[in-house]
């Protein structure tokens, strides 16, 4: 983005052109600072409001704006004039004026919406107004590398600016600003919301993914929310390793956990322990283009709760040592064999597998501690796949549903069977089993009992 106070000599203003906008007409101003260039559209109307304010507040001459034509001003020749003569004047008043730079001249040229400093003095200003009520009532506020006020632009990127370089020394008073009711409502922030896009920024040529921006500022987060932002531009994480408990990363086009859990430190190759998020509970990595879950997991050793849905993931590994891991989803992957689970996932509770190409259930038979499977929506397709999930002691909710098995006569009966005594505690896809299911499960244990030449134990309802 651009920044006025270093590039001064580097700074041209010009209007090419005009524009009819709904049978006005508007006048292009083109603003060109150091390769970063923005346009902006104003009618005469604004040019005098501006010439007014400037000649009453800041020594302008009063005679050097065009002047007023109520007959014939939409006469192209008419337009072509005044264009010219506005952009003789708008040049002549920034030369006089750029010393100081006036806000209404800042806010006019919209130097506040594309420039890191002019942009930080109305954050700044806000933060003084707003920064009481944000940390009174939940802490959260949403920033992003582009956002700032209602014309959204770049404030993470511009505080980021600000804690690298010197700040110039000003002339005019009004545009010195104070910088710490920013830094002082980030210091106290516990929930951060980062937007990113991969376009250009309105009516400039500003990239805004490539505006790169730390989060030193930060030193209490708790959530901190991703989302479309390439993590190539993120260049310090400051200490969020040692506060955050929950992290969600959405949109972007990481294909390893590494490059999001390691963004500042991706050069480096050994896992050292000042990387490692020592506080970080809940990890929500949905919505990206993961293809598997490397050795950087192993950084958050006290998750509870990871989140890998929709994403390109096809082998469950390198989970083995998050003790503390209890709920896992990677709904809508692309996993198809799921052996020995137990010697992945350890002491899980909840596990969601749904939308994926799994055809058997062997490799949850030892999951003792699992109380939650959601297998919706794979390829399992033989009853007798679910032998291996009826010994599991603790599970409560399994859900089938969009497999083809949830097609054959009497599934649920014959899915409960397979639980034995335990099927009244089961909810079958979402729906506790009924009495005379529960009867006819009976039914067909005492009929597999008696196959088996022994006698089976039959319990009399002496209910009213």
């Amino acid at each position: 983005m651009a920044c006025f106070w270093f590039y001064q000599n580097e700074i041209k203003l010009e209007i090419p052109s005009s524009e009819d906008i709904g049978n006005v007409t508007f006048y292009k101003i083109q603003v060109h600072v150091s390769g970063i260039e923005w346009v902006v559209l104003h009618r005469y109307s604004e040019f005098y409001d501006l010439h007014y304010h400037l000649v009453l507040d800041h020594g302008v001459s009063k005679d050097i704006l065009p002047s007023k034509k109520v007959i014939r001003n939409k006469c192209p020749e008419f337009i072509e004039r005044r264009r010219k003569a506005l952009e003789e004047y708008i040049q002549k008043i920034f030369v006089f004026l750029k010393q100081t730079m006036p806000k209404i001249l800042v806010d006019f040229l919209c130097f506040n919406v594309y420039d890191s400093f002019f942009l930080l003095q109305d954050l700044s200003s806000r933060c003084f107004l707003e920064a009481d009520i944000v940390l009174s009532t939940n802490k959260s506020y949403y920033f992003s590398t582009l956002e700032v006020f209602n014309s959204k632009a770049f404030q993470l990127h511009a505080i980021s600016q600000f804690l690298k370089k010197t700040q110039p020394l000003l002339n005019n008073a009004e545009s010195r600003f104070d910088m710490s009711p920013v830094l002082d409502l980030c210091s106290q922030l516990n929930v951060l919301r980062v937007q990113g896009s991969s376009g250009t920024y309105l009516k400039s040529n500003i990239i805004l993914n490539k505006l790169s921006f730390e989060l030193s500022a930060f030193k209490n987060l708790n959530i901190l929310y991703i989302n479309n932002v390439l993590f190539d531009i993120i260049f310090s994480l400051g200490n969020i390793r040692d506060t955050l408990l929950e992290l969600h990363v959405a949109n972007t086009n990481t294909t390893k956990v590494c490059q999001i859990l390691q963004c500042d430190v991706i050069h480096k190759y050994n896992l050292e322990s000042s990387q490692k998020w020592t506080a970080l509970e809940v990890l929500d990595l949905s919505n990206n283009n993961l293809t598997e879950i490397d050795t950087t997991i192993t950084l958050v050793p006290n998750l509870k709760k990871l989140i890998l849905n929709d994403n390109k993931i096809s082998t469950i590994s390198n989970l083995s040592s998050l003790s503390n891991l209890s709920y896992l989803s990677l709904s809508n992957n692309l996993i198809t064999i799921c052996n020995d689970l137990h010697l992945k996932l350890g002491n899980i509770l909840t596990l969601n597998l749904s939308q994926n190409n799994i055809v058997t259930c062997k490799g949850f038979s030892k999951l003792y501690s699992l109380e939650n499977l959601d297998l919706s929506s794979n390829k399992i397709t033989e009853i007798d796949e679910i032998k291996h999930i009826g010994g599991l002691p603790c599970l409560e909710n399994f859900i089938l549903t969009g497999n083809s098995v949830a097609a054959t006569v009497d599934y649920r009966i014959k899915v409960l069977e397979f639980f034995k005594e335990r099927a009244k505690f089961i909810c079958l896809d979402n729906e506790k089993p009924s009495q005379a299911e529960l009867d006819k499960v009976s039914v067909l244990q005492a009929l597999s009992i008696i196959k088996e030449g022994k006698t089976p134990k039959l319990t009399v309802n002496t209910a009213n």
